[in-house]
């Protein structure tokens, strides 16, 4: 459990190879602060950008241009919801004390454009468990609609639809393992990588994490999730696991990327 939202479980349930939650922050003030600091590293990627802003300054030599160089780091567009929502899933599993979930790469370093959408899976990662580790692939949808499910989990596009294509599509799950392998250059990452897909060769493809996050701003209802992990459970039996999670947050989608920026709505 994730200790800095001090989140409450409504509801819990599985199936076969599926299991669903759903989650609730009640203290707001927890949350702001989780998004404005936590998830707003993640967004901006400091981990790369404290060294690339720290070079850049370090190239200007006169005044006006580093009043230059300024300008150029602050030009960055507010984020919209959707990717806030993304980076926000990212730090959730993270921090979950439970398990250790490494996410190798940032994608937000591959967008070559302001606000530009990757393409293949939201998340790409590994589940460390004991001495068990698996490929995460996952998909993350951010909603306010009132419907319960949400249009975002239904049909072509939705969720689960998504999610079933990343554990049976070879294509797919072809892109993502040349894209994950590339990113784990490290000792520690290329020992998870190895680990995790030696497992998904010898299950021949089956033995993945696939988690599916919906983040909104309603009311809680266990309706939002369990038909689509039901769903999912009849056509991915184990050794496929899947965890659909839904989390009900305190403050409107709409204000996300403002709180990440450091204003108040």
């Amino acid at each position: 459990m994730i200790a800095a939202l001090s989140p409450e479980t409504r509801y819990s349930g599985s199936n076969d190879s599926a299991q669903w939650r759903g989650h609730v922050v009640i203290d707001e003030a927890r949350f702001r602060s989780y998004v404005a600091s936590r998830v707003k590293a993640r967004v901006e990627d400091d981990e790369a950008q404290d060294p690339f802003a720290a070079e850049l300054r370090g190239m200007a030599t006169t005044g006006m241009e580093t009043e230059w160089v300024e300008q150029l780091l602050r030009s960055v567009p507010e984020e919209k919801s959707w990717a806030v929502g993304e980076a926000l899933a990212e730090c959730v599993l993270a921090d979950d004390e439970s398990r250790e979930i490494c996410w190798p790469w940032n994608s937000v370093r591959d967008r070559r454009t302001p606000r530009a959408s990757l393409p293949g899976a939201d998340l790409v990662g590994f589940c460390k468990e004991g001495d068990v580790v698996l490929l995460l692939f996952g998909e993350v949808k951010t909603s306010s609609d009132a419907s319960t499910p949400p249009n975002v989990m239904n049909g072509s596009g939705g969720m689960a639809w998504q999610l079933k294509d990343e554990a049976t599509r070879l294509d797919i799950q072809h892109a993502l393992l040349k894209w994950l392998r590339a990113r784990c250059e490290s000792p520690e990452h290329r020992a998870l990588y190895q680990a995790a897909v030696t497992r998904y060769v010898q299950s021949l493809g089956r033995e993945i994490l696939l988690v599916g996050i919906l983040l909104r701003d309603t009311e809680p209802n266990e309706r939002d999730v369990i038909a689509r992990a039901n769903d999912l459970a009849k056509s991915l039996p184990s050794p496929t696991r899947i965890e659909i999670t839904a989390w009900y947050l305190p403050v409107p989608i709409e204000d996300w990327a403002v709180l990440v920026h450091g204003g108040v709505p």
